[in-house]
């Protein structure tokens, strides 16, 4: 049986702080804190570039995002670090960023997050250059990891240029990522196109393999309409995305 794995996200580059490696300094208190929380609030992007959507909770509204609408708890899929997105249906640009210390109560910590792109035509003839708007991200071990980005799923949403994305925190820019949409020629469209199709193509269940031992019946997605099946192509894509893309 075959199974496809793929990764859970819920995803910007700037010359921020690198972290400490210093474990003196995790030791060292001042009055009741620790020292490393006492340090100014640092920042660092973990992963940035191309993916694809494996699944997704489908379309939801939401007034604050640049189109009024969002993806419910998409599931993506790297293709490639680049800072050069292709409009094509399918493609996504994410990143993931990291913020340290802070401390762990309050549990959560509010972030402005903003997004600043060519000016797109909605369906309804308003115009739109952004979004800009506060979410509130968990706090674990005194830190923030967490993605955030754009996907591209109708024809109006497909504009050449720069997307800038933002973190600021309080009064302050952590984070700034810029990505540059460009339209592709066919090879490239030919060459992409399958890999960013494959996420809404692949039938996914939770299926327990029904172990003798009850605590190692974990759950798993499986790819297939039913068990030891793959939809056409999937096997074929899968072998391509072995070798990594390479983009200018």
């Amino acid at each position: 049986m075959r199974y496809l794995t793929v990764m859970a996200i819920v995803f910007f580059l700037s010359a921020c702080e690198q972290y400490s490696t210093d474990s003196s300094a995790d030791t060292t208190r001042t009055g009741t804190q620790p020292a490393f929380l006492q340090q100014p609030l640092q920042c660092k992007v973990s992963q940035y570039g191309l993916y694809r959507m494996v699944r997704n909770g489908g379309v939801i509204n939401d007034a604050k995002t640049t189109t009024g609408k969002v993806i419910a708890s998409p599931v993506i899929q790297q293709l490639a670090t680049t800072q050069r997105i292709p409009l094509i249906k399918g493609a996504q640009m994410y990143l993931q960023y990291r913020l340290w210390s802070l401390p762990n109560k309050p549990a959560y910590v509010n972030l402005r997050r903003v997004l600043k792109h060519p000016q797109m035509t909605l369906p309804d003839g308003k115009t739109t250059t952004g979004s800009d708007f506060m979410v509130k991200r968990k706090v674990s071990s005194n830190h923030v990891i967490v993605y955030t980005g754009y996907g591209f799923d109708e024809d109006y949403e497909l504009v050449a240029g720069d997307w800038v994305f933002q973190i600021w925190y309080q009064d302050k820019k952590l984070i700034e990522q810029t990505f540059t949409t460009y339209w592709p020629d066919k090879k490239e469209i030919a060459r992409l196109k399958s890999q960013l199709q494959l996420g809404n193509k692949v039938f996914t269940k939770m299926q327990s393999p029904h172990h003798a031992e009850r605590r190692l019946n974990w759950p798993r997605v499986v790819a297939g309409a039913s068990a030891g099946e793959l939809p056409a192509g999937v096997t074929e894509t899968i072998r391509s995305m072995e070798k990594p893309i390479v983009t200018p």
